[in-house]
C-alpha cells in the first residue's frame, strides 16, 4: 500500500485576477497528480468561482465561495474600469469585504488544512491563519529577479546613492558589471527614493506577510533564476523561496487547464494550421488582461502591425474600446494577415503551435514563463507593475527577446513596432533571441520532469511544510 500523501488537506486562496489564479490552478493539479496532497480547497468569490471550477474540472478540488456584501461591487481585477487607478482601493475593499468571512470559513473547514497557500496581495489572510496555527506558503506572481530587486531596493535604498535617474545604482549582492539598473527600470513605489503613501503601505504589509510565512512559492526554475533565488534566500532566510516552475508545464498544450476548448480556441488553431501549411510565420500579440491602451497607442500598434507585413494574432480587450468609433482602429483593417480576437484564450496553446515564431508581450511574468517554456522569443512592451524589470530580465539577462521603447510623447510609435516585429520574426536579432529561448525551453522541461530541479523542489517544500504543520496520519483524523 502506498504511503499517505504528506499533506492531507491544502487550502488555496488566489487573488481575484486570472493571471494570479492560473499558477495556483497548475499547482493544485501537480499536488494532486503527484500524490503530494489528498485534497485541496479553493477559497474564492461567487463571480470568480466558475473559472476555477471549469479549470479544475475532473479533479477532486473543492470550493468555498466567500460572499461579497454587495453584488454590485467588483469581485475581480477584470471588472475594474482601470486596473492602475483602482488597484489600491480594490485591494483594501477586498480586505474589508472578505476578511471576516474568510477567517470564519477557514476556522470551520474540515479537516483543518495542513497549509494555506495564498497570494501575497491578500496580506490580511495571515491573521486568520496565524490564529489557527495553520502554516502559510505565499505566492506573489513575480519572478525571483523582480522579487529580489524589490526587496533590495526596500532594504538598502540604493536610489539615495545616485545623482540622477539615468545613473545606474548598485544592487546589493550583485557586482556592478553583471547588471545595470536605473531608476527608470523600477515601478512605483520602488522608483521613489523616499516612498510613502497608500501604495507603499500596501507593499510593506505584503512584504511582512511574505517574510513571516513558511516559504515563498516561486513560479520559476533553477536554470533560469538560481542566482536571484539564492540572493533572496540569503537575504530572507526565514521565508525560503522555492522555485517549482514553470507551473504552466503541469498541463500540456494538448491537455490544457481549461476544462473545454472554446470555439474561438478551435478557430485560432485552424488559422494557425493554415499559416503553418503556407510556411507563413506568425507573431502572437497579447498585452494581458489588465493592460490599458489609449486610443493613440492602439492606433500606433495597429499601424505598426499592418506595415510589418507579418501574419499575426492580436488579443484585444473590450475595455480598450470606450467608444464605438474606437473599434474602427482595428475593424476590417488587416485582411487575412491579421486575426483579432477578444476574450480569454488558451495562450499556451497558441505559443506551442509550430507557426508561432514571436510574442509581442507586456511581459507579465506568466506570459514570460509561457514564452520561455515554449521556446518563443519575445518583443517586450512593458506597461505596468514590475513588467519593466521582467523586460530587462528577458532582454539583458537571459537574451530571449528584443525591446520596444516609449518615445518622448509616451507612446511606442508605429515605425518602431513595424521594425522590431520584423526583426523579431525575420531578423538576426530575432534569431539570436529564438536560440536563447529554445535553450531555456529545454531547461524548463528538464526542471519539471521527474528528477528535475523543480520536481524535487516541490517535493522538498511539501515535506518541510508538512513537518511544520505536523500533518496527522490518516488514522489520527477519524
Amino acid at each position: 500500500m502506498a504511503p499517505p500523501p504528506p499533506l492531507r488537506h491544502v487550502a488555496m486562496f488566489p487573488f481575484m485576477a486570472k493571471g494570479h489564479a492560473m499558477p495556483l490552478i497548475h499547482l493544485a493539479r501537480l499536488l494532486l497528480d503527484r500524490g503530494l496532497a489528498s485534497s485541496i480547497t479553493f477559497f474564492t468569490t461567487p463571480r470568480n468561482a466558475p473559472f476555477l471550477r471549469a479549470s479544475l474540472a475532473g479533479t477532486p478540488a473543492a470550493f468555498v465561495e466567500l460572499p461579497f456584501p454587495s453584488e454590485d461591487a467588483p469581485q475581480s481585477m477584470d471588472e475594474l474600469p482601470s486596473a492602475s487607478s483602482c488597484f489600491g482601493d480594490f485591494i483594501y475593499a477586498v480586505a474589508d469585504a472578505l476578511g471576516p468571512a474568510f477567517a470564519d470559513a477557514l476556522a470551520r473547514i474540515e479537516p483543518r488544512p495542513d497549509v494555506l497557500v495564498h497570494d501575497g496581495f491578500l496580506f490580511w489572510a495571515k491573521q486568520a491563519a496565524d490564529e489557527l496555527a495553520v502554516p502559510r506558503l505565499v505566492t506573489c506572481g513575480f519572478s525571483a529577479f523582480a522579487s529580489y530587486v524589490a526587496h533590495a531596493v526596500m532594504a538598502h535604498r540604493p536610489l539615495s546613492q545616485v545623482a540622477s535617474p539615468s545613473e545606474p545604482f548598485p544592487l546589493h549582492g550583485v557586482s556592478g558589471g553583471d547588471l545595470r539598473l536605473t531608476q527608470s527600470d523600477l515601478h512605483p513605489p520602488f522608483d521613489d527614493p523616499a516612498p510613502s503613501g497608500p501604495l507603499w503601505d500596501f507593499v510593506c504589509q505584503s512584504s511582512t506577510c511574505m517574510h513571516t510565512s513558511a516559504g515563498i512559492i516561486a513560479n520559476t526554475f533553477d536554470a533560469l533564476e538560481s542566482c536571484y533565488v539564492d540572493l533572496w534566500n540569503r537575504s530572507v532566510p526565514q521565508a525560503k523561496m522555492w522555485p517549482v516552475g514553470p507551473l504552466c508545464l503541469a498541463s500540456s498544450a494538448e491537455q490544457p487547464v481549461q476544462a473545454t476548448t472554446t470555439d474561438i480556441d478551435r478557430e485560432i488553431l485552424d488559422w494557425l494550421d493554415s499559416r503553418l501549411a503556407m510556411d507563413r510565420p506568425v507573431l502572437y500579440v497579447a498585452f494581458g488582461s489588465q493592460a490599458e491602451l489609449s486610443r493613440a497607442q492602439l492606433e500606433e500598434v495597429a499601424v505598426g502591425l499592418e506595415l510589418s507585413g507579418l501574419d499575426f494574432i492580436w488579443v484585444v480587450r473590450p475595455k480598450w474600446f470606450d467608444h464605438p468609433e474606437d473599434e474602427l482602429i482595428i475593424k476590417d483593417r488587416f485582411g487575412d494577415r491579421g486575426k483579432v480576437v477578444q476574450g480569454f484564450i488558451n495562450q499556451l496553446q497558441v505559443l506551442s503551435h509550430g507557426a508561432t515564431k514571436g510574442f509581442f508581450t507586456h511581459c507579465g511574468w506568466n506570459s514570460v514563463l509561457e514564452s520561455i517554456a515554449t521556446g518563443v522569443p519575445m518583443l517586450a512592451f512593458p506597461m505596468a507593475a514590475e513588467q519593466k524589470l521582467n523586460a530587462k530580465f528577458v532582454v539583458d539577462v537571459v537574451h530571449a527577446g528584443l525591446r520596444v521603447w516609449h518615445k518622448e510623447g509616451g507612446l511606442v510609435v508605429s515605425g518602431d513596432v513595424q521594425a522590431s516585429a520584423r526583426e523579431l520574426v525575420l531578423g538576426e536579432g530575432g534569431r539570436r533571441a529564438a536560440a536563447g529561448a529554445a535553450e531555456l525551453s529545454m531547461a524548463s522541461r528538464k526542471a519539471m520532469d521527474v528528477g528535475g530541479s523543480s520536481f524535487e523542489n516541490l517535493a522538498r517544500m511539501v515535506q518541510e511544510v508538512s513537518e511544520i504543520g505536523g500533518a496527522p496520519a490518516e488514522s489520527e483524523v477519524e
